[in-house]
This record gives structure tokens, C-alpha cells and sequence, in this order.
């Protein structure tokens, strides 16, 4: 078996943050989402299941390291039928999920607080406007 690289330390730290269960609320979206680390660090698997605007939105989300880019890439697939790939970044305290790769002009954007216990954010659109509602993520289980 050939030697693997080892885990990208962007994709550790982003795990080491996020490791758990978090609750998220926001005004049209409750629900829960679930980060487990995988293949010694070399995968972060997101399981969310939440309810948006009274619809039930379940969806796996694989983030891993693309060496090609040396972003954190991940694969979303989700019970409506959707499929997209995004762009993880985290700097400081500041997490971004941007819908294809990491220039794209909509991205969900959210900071940590000073204990790694919460982060609120908001989506943030093309023509330069932030959605009105904050989506806040509460851990409420689990490591970190």
C-alpha cells in the first residue's frame, strides 16, 4: 500500500473547531448538524438535518483537502434532490463556505465566539446583499 499523505493542518484545525453536535437556529431554519472527523483526519463528514421554511432538508457533506487548489473542497448531496460543491475556508475566528470555489460572490459567512461554543453568521448573495436572517450554531455535544 502506498504511503498517504498526511491530514492538511487547515482541514485538522477546521475539525478540531467543529468536531460535535450543534444546534442552529435561525428565523426560518432549526435543525441540527453533525461533524465527525474520518480516515485519520483526512476527511470531516457533516450530517445536518434541519427544517427550512417547513420543509425537512436532510444532507451529508464530505470536506477534504484538494491538493490541486490547497483548499478544503467539500461534496454536498441533500434530500431535495440538490448536489453542489463548496469551498471551506477558516482564518482567525472567521469561518466562510463559499458555493464553488473560494472567489464566489455566495457564501455563507459566520464567526466563532471566544470560546468556540457558537458561531452566527449570515448568506451573502451576488448582487452584494447579505440575507437579512442570522443562522446561529450552538454545540451542544461532542469534542472540541
Amino acid at each position: 500500500m502506498a504511503d498517504r499523505p498526511a491530514p492538511d493542518p487547515k482541514l485538522l484545525e477546521l475539525s478540531e473547531l467543529l468536531v460535535g453536535t450543534w444546534r442552529v437556529d435561525g428565523p426560518d431554519i432549526s435543525g441540527h448538524a453533525e461533524y465527525a472527523s474520518h480516515d485519520g483526519g483526512r476527511l470531516l463528514v457533516a450530517f445536518v438535518d434541519f427544517q427550512v421554511g417547513g420543509s425537512r432538508m436532510r444532507l451529508i457533506q464530505h470536506i477534504a483537502h484538494d491538493a490541486d487548489s490547497d483548499t478544503l473542497i467539500a461534496r454536498c448531496l441533500d434530500t431535495m434532490g440538490d448536489d453542489a460543491t463548496y469551498t471551506w475556508a477558516l482564518e482567525d475566528k472567521t469561518i466562510r463556505v463559499s458555493l464553488g470555489d473560494q472567489a464566489s460572490d455566495t457564501y455563507f459567512q459566520a464567526t466563532l465566539n471566544t470560546d468556540n461554543s457558537q458561531y452566527t453568521g449570515t448568506w451573502h448573495y451576488p448582487d452584494g446583499a447579505a440575507a437579512d436572517e442570522t443562522i446561529v450554531y450552538t454545540r451542544v455535544g461532542g469534542d472540541g
